[in-house]
């Protein structure tokens, strides 16, 4: 070999050996690159599935939220059903009362509402059959100063009475005096019925 094949041949050699080692650094930036690419990729996939938990979290909240509010609204219902009955069940007890208790119930709401002056007493058919005889001198007696006299004439009232003084009408019916009273009463209710409940430790 010449001197200058083998200058020659030094030099392919020196450009192939530089070749290769450019050709491995470009392997090992490729493969840097792609690990980079999969790590990001991975990275993606984590931010995506850790979203999507997070929106199914929220769907479940929502869903417990609802059903919570769904649950509070039905028992509102029912505590209000209940207390209504209750009230209701209280004005039968006065309206289906014995015959002593019950106008010693009507002498009381008389007492209370009856004032000076004229005026008539209206009850309905059944109480006017069952009236004691000395209940007019009860009246009297229990406000003087009011000239009141009962109506023969049956009226149109479940229970109670109605007292006129000319033009004015007082309902003195047990309907009205509860109507009357009802937010108290339901409030009264209320404490009794779920006061228990309400005192009672939570697991």
């Amino acid at each position: 070999m010449t001197g200058l094949e083998s200058i020659l041949s030094q030099i392919a050699g020196d450009g192939q050996k530089e070749a290769e080692e450019i050709l491995e650094e470009a392997r090992k930036k490729a493969g840097e690159i792609s690990e980079g690419f999969k790590e990001k990729g991975a990275e993606q996939v984590r931010a995506i599935l850790k979203d999507g938990e997070r929106q199914a979290q929220d769907l479940r909240d929502r869903a417990k939220s609802a059903a919570e509010l769904e649950q509070r609204n039905q028992m509102l219902v029912f505590k209000q059903q209940l207390i209504g009955e209750t009230v209701d069940a209280a004005r039968r007890t006065f309206e289906e009362a014995p015959d002593g208790e019950y106008f010693d119930t009507l002498l009381a709401l008389y007492t209370r509402f009856a004032r000076e002056g004229q005026g008539e007493l209206h009850l309905n058919a059944r109480d006017l059959e069952r009236l004691p005889d000395d209940f007019l001198s009860r009246m009297r007696k229990a406000v003087p100063g009011a000239q009141v006299t009962i109506s023969p004439k049956a009226h149109d009232v479940e229970s109670g009475f109605l007292l006129v003084y000319g033009g004015v009408d007082i309902n003195c019916t047990f309907r009205a005096i509860f109507e009357d009273a009802y937010e108290e009463l339901r409030d009264t209710a209320g404490r009794l019925l779920f006061s228990s409940q309400a005192a009672a430790p939570t697991a």
